[in-house]
């Protein structure tokens, strides 16, 4: 199984279409099963296309230039977390090419409301894989800073959200820095996680935010 997790930080980049293009490319040539991405924006006022994905929204744009490289088919789950930057739906996706055998969408936060920052929707889907059910969690949790919320709580919702012994893979933006600061880490796996990224058996440095970016402005290089 090949998965892959990007916060793909939606309409908020130079080049977004050229970016959009090498995702697509990159995802028809790997043939990755599931992808989770983060920072999933649409405009808040653009025309609903079906349920709440508008013109505009990244994966749907994704999806539709995904299908200049490959004839496989993808579906996508998608849902509004709450309002980035005064004008976005920013939401959390899902695409996989396989059938999708159940969805779901929650908050693992105390905050459920999309005009907190802090509130954060989870969304999931189901898969069978050789035989196999397997959860996929698409999850962006808060900085472990965060005053009002408790990073090992809101992961203990995403988990304790089905009772059953399928495996469940959490895959996303922890927003924390596994290098610099191992309490936090080590917090994430107290919760009874693996990281697949210590298990493999090649890896690259690790290092997943490499410059300054919003909400790591003091920071030349983090692992998130």
């Amino acid at each position: 199984m090949k998965i892959l997790t990007v916060n793909v930080h939606a309409w908020l980049e130079e080049n977004q279409m050229e970016k959009i293009d090498i995702l697509a490319r990159t995802i028809a040539e790997k043939q990755y099963d599931v992808i989770a991405m983060q920072e999933v924006n649409q405009l808040m006022n653009n025309k609903i296309i079906f349920d709440d994905i508008r013109e505009g929204n990244y994966a749907w744009v994704l999806l539709e230039t995904l299908q200049k490289y490959t004839d496989t088919d993808y579906y996508l789950h998608w849902s509004n977390s709450h309002i980035g930057f005064g004008k976005y739906n920013e939401g959390v996706a899902v695409i996989t090419r396989h059938k999708i055998k159940a969805e779901d969408e929650f908050y693992c936060t105390f905050a459920q409301s999309v005009r907190t920052i802090s509130a954060r929707r989870i969304v999931s889907i189901t898969i069978n894989y050789e035989g196999q059910d397997i959860e996929f969690y698409s999850c962006h949790m808060n900085l472990p800073n965060c005053e009002t919320e408790d990073m090992g709580k809101n992961i203990q919702t995403i988990l304790n959200r089905t009772q059953n012994n399928n495996l469940k893979i959490l895959m996303g933006d922890f927003n924390t820095d596994a290098i610099g600061n191992k309490k936090d880490y080590e917090n994430i796996l107290a919760q009874g996680l693996f990281d697949t990224y210590t298990m493999a058996e090649k890896k690259d440095n690790g290092i997943t935010v490499d410059k300054n970016i919003h909400g790591w402005d003091n920071d030349k290089a983090q692992n998130g």
